[in-house]
Protein backbone atom coordinates (compact mmCIF):
# COMPACT_ATOMS: atom_id res chain seq x y z
CA UNK A 1 0.00 0.00 0.00
CA UNK A 2 1.52 3.56 -1.26
CA UNK A 3 1.50 6.73 1.14
CA UNK A 4 -0.51 9.29 -0.99
CA UNK A 5 -0.05 12.39 1.80
CA UNK A 6 2.67 13.37 3.25
CA UNK A 7 3.37 16.51 5.82
CA UNK A 8 5.84 18.83 4.47
CA UNK A 9 7.07 21.94 6.48
CA UNK A 10 3.58 22.49 7.40
CA UNK A 11 1.20 21.64 4.66
CA UNK A 12 -0.20 18.09 3.79
CA UNK A 13 0.46 17.74 0.05
CA UNK A 14 0.05 14.02 -2.37
CA UNK A 15 3.53 12.38 -1.42
CA UNK A 16 4.10 12.12 -5.99
CA UNK A 17 3.65 16.14 -5.67
CA UNK A 18 5.86 16.40 -2.61
CA UNK A 19 9.01 18.66 -3.50
CA UNK A 20 12.44 19.46 -1.73
CA UNK A 21 14.91 22.08 -2.56
CA UNK A 22 17.98 20.57 -4.72
CA UNK A 23 20.02 22.95 -1.84
CA UNK A 24 19.02 21.02 1.16
CA UNK A 25 21.52 20.47 3.74
CA UNK A 26 19.95 16.63 4.03
CA UNK A 27 19.99 15.90 0.47
CA UNK A 28 23.24 17.26 0.03
CA UNK A 29 25.31 16.74 3.29
CA UNK A 30 23.50 14.02 5.19
CA UNK A 31 22.46 16.97 7.62
CA UNK A 32 19.28 15.66 9.12
CA UNK A 33 17.80 13.52 11.61
CA UNK A 34 14.96 11.02 11.42
CA UNK A 35 12.53 9.38 13.80
CA UNK A 36 10.18 6.15 13.30
CA UNK A 37 7.27 5.72 15.57
CA UNK A 38 4.78 3.10 15.55
CA UNK A 39 0.87 3.40 15.14
CA UNK A 40 -1.77 1.29 16.13
CA UNK A 41 -5.46 1.93 14.17
CA UNK A 42 -4.26 5.79 13.24
CA UNK A 43 -2.94 6.48 17.27
CA UNK A 44 0.63 7.02 17.91
CA UNK A 45 2.56 5.00 20.42
CA UNK A 46 5.46 6.41 22.43
CA UNK A 47 5.21 9.54 20.59
CA UNK A 48 6.73 11.32 23.60
CA UNK A 49 9.57 9.45 24.04
CA UNK A 50 10.51 9.75 20.30
CA UNK A 51 9.76 13.50 19.83
CA UNK A 52 12.51 13.73 23.09
CA UNK A 53 14.91 11.79 21.57
CA UNK A 54 14.56 13.87 18.03
CA UNK A 55 15.13 16.75 20.02
CA UNK A 56 18.06 15.49 21.92
CA UNK A 57 19.68 15.15 18.89
CA UNK A 58 18.77 17.74 17.36
CA UNK A 59 20.27 20.19 19.96
CA UNK A 60 23.47 17.90 18.76
CA UNK A 61 23.27 19.08 15.30
CA UNK A 62 22.17 22.50 15.97
CA UNK A 63 18.92 22.11 14.15
CA UNK A 64 15.91 23.82 15.61
CA UNK A 65 13.25 21.74 16.29
CA UNK A 66 9.71 22.33 18.37
CA UNK A 67 9.51 19.60 20.25
CA UNK A 68 6.02 21.12 21.72
CA UNK A 69 4.54 21.06 17.93
CA UNK A 70 1.29 18.95 17.61
CA UNK A 71 2.80 15.95 16.87
CA UNK A 72 0.15 13.34 17.75
CA UNK A 73 -2.86 15.54 15.75
CA UNK A 74 -0.21 15.90 12.42
CA UNK A 75 0.26 11.31 13.16
CA UNK A 76 -3.49 10.99 13.42
CA UNK A 77 -4.26 13.52 10.34
CA UNK A 78 -1.79 11.60 7.81
CA UNK A 79 -3.10 8.27 9.09
CA UNK A 80 -6.68 9.94 8.10
CA UNK A 81 -5.76 11.11 4.62
CA UNK A 82 -4.10 8.16 3.63
CA UNK A 83 -7.06 5.92 5.09
CA UNK A 84 -4.99 3.95 7.95
CA UNK A 85 -7.16 4.54 11.06
CA UNK A 86 -8.22 0.64 10.34
CA UNK A 87 -4.44 -0.84 10.27
CA UNK A 88 -0.67 -0.69 11.81
CA UNK A 89 1.55 1.68 10.30
CA UNK A 90 4.75 4.11 11.20
CA UNK A 91 5.32 7.30 10.61
CA UNK A 92 8.59 8.79 9.91
CA UNK A 93 9.79 12.38 10.76
CA UNK A 94 12.63 13.58 8.78
CA UNK A 95 14.51 16.96 9.73
CA UNK A 96 16.96 18.64 7.79
CA UNK A 97 18.97 21.70 8.35
CA UNK A 98 16.68 23.32 5.80
CA UNK A 99 18.21 24.75 2.33
CA UNK A 100 21.42 27.34 1.84
CA UNK A 101 24.52 27.44 -0.10
CA UNK A 102 26.71 24.41 -1.45
CA UNK A 103 29.57 24.60 0.95
CA UNK A 104 30.19 22.41 4.51
CA UNK A 105 30.36 25.65 5.86
CA UNK A 106 26.36 26.13 7.12
CA UNK A 107 25.72 29.85 5.67
CA UNK A 108 22.45 32.00 6.54
CA UNK A 109 19.39 29.17 6.47
CA UNK A 110 15.96 29.16 5.74
CA UNK A 111 13.87 27.12 8.13
CA UNK A 112 14.54 23.43 8.31
CA UNK A 113 12.94 21.00 6.09
CA UNK A 114 10.02 18.71 7.97
CA UNK A 115 8.91 15.87 6.05
CA UNK A 116 6.36 12.79 7.52
CA UNK A 117 5.60 10.25 5.71
CA UNK A 118 3.01 7.36 6.25
CA UNK A 119 3.83 3.44 5.25
CA UNK A 120 2.35 0.62 6.33
CA UNK A 121 4.21 -2.24 8.19
CA UNK A 122 5.99 -4.88 6.39
CA UNK A 123 4.32 -7.66 5.55
CA UNK A 124 5.23 -10.64 7.53
CA UNK A 125 5.38 -9.26 10.95
CA UNK A 126 2.77 -10.94 12.78
CA UNK A 127 4.29 -14.54 11.29
CA UNK A 128 7.60 -13.04 12.47
CA UNK A 129 6.66 -12.73 16.13
CA UNK A 130 4.93 -15.80 16.13
CA UNK A 131 7.53 -18.20 14.72
CA UNK A 132 10.74 -15.90 14.77
CA UNK A 133 13.43 -15.03 12.24
CA UNK A 134 17.21 -15.44 11.24
CA UNK A 135 19.87 -12.39 11.74
CA UNK A 136 23.30 -12.24 9.94
CA UNK A 137 26.50 -11.09 11.78
CA UNK A 138 27.76 -8.20 9.51
CA UNK A 139 31.40 -7.04 10.27
CA UNK A 140 31.31 -3.83 11.03
CA UNK A 141 33.75 -0.64 10.73
CA UNK A 142 33.75 2.71 11.94
CA UNK A 143 30.74 3.39 9.56
CA UNK A 144 30.01 6.75 10.82
CA UNK A 145 31.76 8.89 13.13
CA UNK A 146 31.56 7.88 16.70
CA UNK A 147 30.16 11.24 18.00
CA UNK A 148 27.34 10.53 15.88
CA UNK A 149 26.59 6.84 16.24
CA UNK A 150 23.61 6.96 19.10
CA UNK A 151 21.90 9.79 16.69
CA UNK A 152 19.59 8.74 13.72
CA UNK A 153 21.00 11.05 10.96
CA UNK A 154 20.48 10.38 7.78
CA UNK A 155 23.74 9.35 7.18
CA UNK A 156 22.10 5.39 6.56
CA UNK A 157 24.09 3.38 4.58
CA UNK A 158 25.78 1.15 6.82
CA UNK A 159 21.95 0.13 7.34
CA UNK A 160 20.88 -0.06 4.09
CA UNK A 161 23.77 -2.60 3.85
CA UNK A 162 23.12 -4.49 6.63
CA UNK A 163 19.14 -5.26 5.27
CA UNK A 164 20.73 -5.74 1.91
CA UNK A 165 23.22 -7.95 3.15
CA UNK A 166 20.37 -9.91 5.57
CA UNK A 167 17.90 -10.22 2.55
CA UNK A 168 20.16 -11.95 0.52
CA UNK A 169 20.87 -14.54 3.16
CA UNK A 170 17.39 -15.23 3.55
CA UNK A 171 17.16 -12.93 7.18
CA UNK A 172 15.40 -10.54 8.61
CA UNK A 173 17.79 -8.40 10.10
CA UNK A 174 21.80 -7.97 10.63
CA UNK A 175 23.38 -6.95 13.83
CA UNK A 176 26.79 -4.99 13.59
CA UNK A 177 29.75 -7.52 14.56
CA UNK A 178 32.75 -5.45 15.20
CA UNK A 179 36.58 -7.07 14.92
CA UNK A 180 37.12 -8.06 18.72
CA UNK A 181 33.55 -10.23 18.37
CA UNK A 182 31.59 -7.40 19.99
CA UNK A 183 28.15 -7.61 18.78
CA UNK A 184 26.34 -3.94 19.19
CA UNK A 185 23.15 -3.81 17.44
CA UNK A 186 20.85 -4.23 14.32
CA UNK A 187 20.26 -2.02 11.32
CA UNK A 188 17.23 -0.56 13.07
CA UNK A 189 16.55 -2.92 16.33
CA UNK A 190 18.04 -3.83 19.17
CA UNK A 191 18.61 -7.10 20.36
CA UNK A 192 18.58 -9.29 23.69
CA UNK A 193 20.07 -12.05 25.15
CA UNK A 194 18.37 -14.65 27.99
CA UNK A 195 20.81 -16.67 30.08
CA UNK A 196 20.04 -18.60 32.86
CA UNK A 197 16.66 -16.58 33.93
CA UNK A 198 18.50 -12.90 33.26
CA UNK A 199 18.25 -10.47 30.24
CA UNK A 200 21.28 -8.91 28.42
CA UNK A 201 21.21 -6.04 26.30
CA UNK A 202 24.07 -4.10 25.21
CA UNK A 203 24.67 -0.43 27.19
CA UNK A 204 24.05 2.39 25.36
CA UNK A 205 27.44 3.64 26.39
CA UNK A 206 29.01 1.29 23.89
CA UNK A 207 27.76 3.82 21.10
CA UNK A 208 24.24 2.37 20.38
CA UNK A 209 21.29 4.05 19.64
CA UNK A 210 19.35 4.30 22.53
CA UNK A 211 15.95 2.64 21.03
CA UNK A 212 12.86 3.55 22.29
CA UNK A 213 11.66 0.31 22.52
CA UNK A 214 14.63 -1.28 23.94
CA UNK A 215 13.78 1.31 26.80
CA UNK A 216 10.02 0.05 26.75
CA UNK A 217 11.20 -3.51 27.05
CA UNK A 218 13.58 -2.84 30.14
CA UNK A 219 10.62 -1.46 31.92
CA UNK A 220 8.17 -3.97 31.47
CA UNK A 221 11.32 -6.83 31.81
CA UNK A 222 12.27 -5.36 34.85
CA UNK A 223 9.01 -7.01 36.76
CA UNK A 224 9.89 -10.13 35.57
CA UNK A 225 13.57 -11.33 35.08
CA UNK A 226 16.88 -9.56 36.21
CA UNK A 227 18.55 -7.18 32.96
CA UNK A 228 22.09 -6.51 32.64
CA UNK A 229 23.19 -3.99 30.68
CA UNK A 230 27.13 -5.38 29.48
CA UNK A 231 29.44 -5.32 26.21
CA UNK A 232 27.69 -8.60 24.56
CA UNK A 233 30.26 -10.88 22.06
CA UNK A 234 29.01 -13.42 19.40
CA UNK A 235 29.60 -16.20 22.00
CA UNK A 236 27.15 -15.03 24.22
CA UNK A 237 24.38 -15.07 21.33
CA UNK A 238 25.86 -18.60 20.15
CA UNK A 239 25.04 -19.54 23.92
CA UNK A 240 22.07 -17.77 24.54
CA UNK A 241 18.60 -19.62 25.48
CA UNK A 242 16.55 -16.89 23.73
CA UNK A 243 17.04 -14.17 21.71
CA UNK A 244 15.12 -11.38 20.07
CA UNK A 245 14.77 -8.38 18.27
CA UNK A 246 12.73 -4.95 19.40
CA UNK A 247 12.03 -1.95 17.86
CA UNK A 248 9.26 0.50 17.41
CA UNK A 249 7.46 -1.55 14.36
CA UNK A 250 8.22 -5.19 14.99
CA UNK A 251 7.96 -4.49 19.23
CA UNK A 252 9.34 -8.12 20.47
CA UNK A 253 10.49 -10.70 17.46
CA UNK A 254 11.99 -13.81 18.68
CA UNK A 255 15.73 -15.16 17.20
CA UNK A 256 16.27 -18.46 16.21
CA UNK A 257 19.00 -18.42 13.45
CA UNK A 258 22.08 -16.61 13.43
CA UNK A 259 23.37 -17.07 9.77
CA UNK A 260 23.26 -20.56 9.61
CA UNK A 261 23.12 -21.62 12.84
CA UNK A 262 20.23 -23.03 15.05
CA UNK A 263 19.99 -20.25 18.09
CA UNK A 264 18.25 -20.01 21.35
CA UNK A 265 17.04 -23.64 20.79
CA UNK A 266 15.74 -22.82 17.23
CA UNK A 267 12.43 -21.60 19.22
CA UNK A 268 10.65 -18.76 20.38
CA UNK A 269 11.52 -18.86 24.68
CA UNK A 270 9.35 -18.36 27.76
CA UNK A 271 10.64 -15.11 28.59
CA UNK A 272 10.18 -13.82 24.95
CA UNK A 273 6.40 -15.01 24.90
CA UNK A 274 5.83 -13.44 28.16
CA UNK A 275 7.78 -9.80 27.08
CA UNK A 276 5.85 -10.06 23.88
CA UNK A 277 2.49 -9.84 26.03
CA UNK A 278 3.52 -7.48 28.20
CA UNK A 279 4.55 -5.03 25.96
CA UNK A 280 1.05 -4.93 23.80
CA UNK A 281 -0.40 -4.86 27.15
CA UNK A 282 1.83 -1.58 28.33
CA UNK A 283 1.24 0.01 24.51
CA UNK A 284 -2.72 -0.78 24.72
CA UNK A 285 -2.79 0.65 28.36
CA UNK A 286 -0.82 3.78 27.27
CA UNK A 287 -3.36 4.03 24.02
CA UNK A 288 -6.36 3.40 26.81
CA UNK A 289 -8.01 0.80 24.35
CA UNK A 290 -7.87 -3.10 24.57
CA UNK A 291 -5.45 -5.55 23.54
CA UNK A 292 -7.47 -6.79 21.13
CA UNK A 293 -8.09 -3.43 19.63
CA UNK A 294 -4.27 -2.92 18.43
CA UNK A 295 -5.04 -5.31 15.29
CA UNK A 296 -1.44 -5.66 13.29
Amino acid sequence: MKSKFCYLSGRYVETDKAMISALDRGFLFGEGLFETWRTYRGLPFALREHVQRMARSAKSLKIPFDAGADWKGRTIELARRNRMTDYGGAIRLTITAGSGEVTLIPTALKKPTQLMLFRPLEPGLAEAREGGVGVHLMDFGSGVSESFRNLKTLNYLPAVRGKVEARKRGCFESLYRLKDGTVLEGTTSNFFVVKDGKLHTTPVDDGILPGVTRALVLKVASRVAPVIERRLHVDDLLEADELFLTSSTIEVVPIIRIDKRKAGGGTAGELTRELQQRYRKYAARRLGVKVEELGE
